[in-house]
């Protein structure tokens, strides 16, 4: 890690005890970036002294290894809330932290993942938003929801999932946009097989793409107003 390189707060989410999945998904990506994962596992464990090791060479070594733990305990800290991070005090290196948080909040994403499964149910393209804008709601929703997935070790068995799971996607996504675009969505569900949901939203632009030149091409109809100049009948002369 470069002594100079300084980051307050890794990730954009904040851990609230509602999002625990979304938040070590991003706080595991980052920390396996820098190389700094093992720190979290317990698998790089704190220095021991060695045989003919001067105490301050020992001292040296310790110091290094409880700076980047402290420094990963800081970003655990910083990508939380106040009353989330209370609950650092207690404890002394960031594998006892992320333990505790896994421990406390690890079962609390149940109702949030039903609330992101009604939402993607529910989620339709509005009129006049564009394919790319749309797919990319729903993006965002899938990835929410695959952070709570559990690990697949097996390669037949992770196949399988992933292969389930993207045409699960495609039906999600052709169901959510708009009836302009029944006759590709129509041909995507009739190949063999299935396309991806990539294929799909390739196809899918291509066609609002032709929709949009089609309807730009289209003459405008003036309607000219006519104006009718009406005779006022003037009042009779008044009687002398």
């Amino acid at each position: 890690m470069a002594q100079n390189e300084i980051i307050s707060k890794p990730i954009h989410v904040i851990l609230d005890g509602d999002n625990y999945s979304l938040w070590t998904q991003g706080m595991c990506s980052f920390l396996k970036g820098r190389k700094l994962w093992l720190y979290v596992t317990g698998q790089r464990h704190p220095p021991t002294p060695q045989k003919d090791e001067t105490e301050d060479a020992f001292a040296l070594r310790l110091e290094d290894w409880d700076g980047v733990n402290h420094q990963i305990i800081t970003w655990l800290c910083n990508t939380s809330t106040p009353s989330v991070s209370m609950e650092f005090g207690g404890y002394d290196t960031a594998k006892d932290v992320w333990d505790m948080l896994a421990s406390r909040y690890a079962g609390s994403d149940g109702a949030r993942e039903h609330h992101l499964m009604v939402t993607l149910y529910q989620l339709r393209q509005d009129p006049g938003e564009r394919i790319t804008t749309f797919h990319s709601r729903m993006r965002f929703l899938w990835d929410q929801l695959a952070a709570s997935e559990p690990v697949i070790k097996s390669v037949s068995d992770a196949q399988l999932v992933s292969t389930h799971r993207e045409r699960t996607r495609l039906h999600q996504f052709l169901m959510g946009v708009l009836d302009d675009f029944e006759s590709v969505r129509s041909q995507l569900l009739n190949r063999s097989p299935l396309p991806t949901v990539n294929q799909a939203v390739n196809d899918l632009v291509r066609e609002e793409t032709r929709l949009k030149s089609h309807r730009s091409s289209q003459p405008h109809t003036t309607v000219l107003a006519t104006l009718v100049s009406v005779d006022v009948e003037s009042p009779p002369s008044q009687l002398r």
